[in-house]
């Protein structure tokens, strides 16, 4: 069972296209070719279409001769549903190559629910509160924070993994993207703590929110780049005011974005 992702956030980590670069370990071929070796902070590499296939395990091949040998796993219709959509975006020249990346990250991008425990908005706030101003920090410094806030060491390196962040230094911002996707189940309540967590009583400049926007949903292939022009054009005419979610999701712009991932 996939554990504290959004369902958008992980169609779009399992699909990416083979041109973006996203986050390791994620649902299938991530976006631009992931680094063979994606950095983690206990180390680690990710598996993309350059890497080597997963031994397979194995197959149970008996016959089934009656409906009482079938039992059907309550996660089989999501999982089955999700691939077939990607199948169906993707259109795979290779289809067994592109299930075996596919199916590959899915199963790393799955952890047990007592190690990966997903934090609180009031913890990422906690967090931001204490980075913010800073523009690029030691990441053993950013895992510090999140630790004292009470984010649990586990979820951090997974967030790592997923966002593929290497070296030493890290945007704090960019994880915390990636931290507050395990926060909420929809898109529209991770767009909705983004101003609770970054913004000052809720709010952000139009510059501020995009920036996080862009981010969030860069390696996320239902949005396409006129969507986010024609946002950043809507967020232009409204320069110098300080923004709500509420005013974002008056937007047009805003529910293309949001209808084309549904």
């Amino acid at each position: 069972r996939l554990q504290f992702l959004s369902p958008r956030l992980l169609s779009i980590l399992v699909a990416a296209p083979v041109s973006y670069c996203f986050f390791p370990e994620v649902h299938v071929v991530t976006p631009r070719p992931r680094n063979p070796a994606a950095h983690t902070i206990g180390g680690g590499t990710a598996r993309t279409l350059t890497d080597p296939r997963m031994p397979p395990a194995a197959m149970d091949l008996e016959p089934i001769y009656c409906a009482e040998q079938i039992s059907v796993p309550p996660d089989l219709a999501d999982i089955l549903k999700a691939y077939t959509k990607e199948v169906v975006r993707r259109q795979p020249e290779d289809m067994l190559e592109f299930s075996a990346i596919y199916f590959a990250n899915l199963a790393n991008v799955s952890g047990p629910a007592e190690d990966t425990v997903p934090p609180s908005v009031s913890q990422l706030k906690a967090v931001f509160a204490a980075v913010k101003g800073q523009t690029e920090m030691a990441a053993e410094e950013f895992v510090g924070v999140c630790v004292g806030a009470g984010v649990s060491q586990a979820t951090i390196e997974q967030t790592f993994r997923l966002g593929e962040f290497a070296g030493d230094t890290v945007n704090p911002k960019e994880p915390l993207v990636l931290l507050l996707t395990m926060t909420d189940a929809s898109f529209l309540g991770i767009v909705t703590s983004l101003f609770e967590v970054f913004g000052e009583e809720d709010t952000l400049s139009g510059a501020e929110f995009l920036g996080l926007f862009k981010y969030l949903t860069a390696k996320d292939t239902s949005v396409r780049a006129e969507s986010v022009a024609a946002l950043e054009a809507e967020l232009d005419a409204l320069a110098g005011k300080k923004l709500g979610f509420h005013d974002v999701n008056d937007l047009a712009a805003f529910h293309e974005i949001v209808d084309a991932g549904m």
